[in-house]
């Protein structure tokens, strides 16, 4: 008879894309508010783009640290308006943290989704950041 062991827990995120986003559009003037951040995992190397209401298009992060066994994530981005550096943590519901730029921190909540609202009406507060960023 063999010897059953318990499972051990996986230390590593799973591989997919994860993307967490609060883009939408605001019904006054039709503009883009908010900003996306998605990451792409694969035992290949991980990838990381950020696109803001305010960018042409989306931006990829030169810089990225992640933490296996924490989450966290730290990441760089040259946008339009300079250099935009983000450190947080990655959760199954949501990327949570701070935003630097020129402007000082901006703290922020994005809500993980599995498709983007970009074309969706803003619904007052109820997007996932805290604050705007400008």
């Amino acid at each position: 008879m063999t010897e059953v062991t318990p499972a051990q827990a996986r230390t590593a995120w799973a591989s997919g894309t994860f993307v967490y986003a609060d883009l939408c559009t605001l019904p006054e003037t039709g503009a883009r508010s908010g900003q996306r951040i998605t990451l792409r995992r694969s035992p290949n190397g991980d990838g990381l783009t950020y696109e803001g209401a305010e960018q042409r298009g989306p931006r990829t992060a030169a810089d990225i640290t992640l933490d296996n066994a924490t989450h966290t994530i730290h990441f760089a981005v040259e946008t339009e308006a300079g250099p935009l550096h983000f450190e947080g943590v990655a959760g199954a519901d949501a990327l949570t943290g701070t935003f630097k730029d020129e402007a000082g921190a901006h703290p922020v909540s994005l809500p993980r989704v599995l498709r983007s609202h970009a074309h969706e009406a803003c619904h007052g507060d109820t997007t996932g950041s805290l604050t705007p960023r400008r």
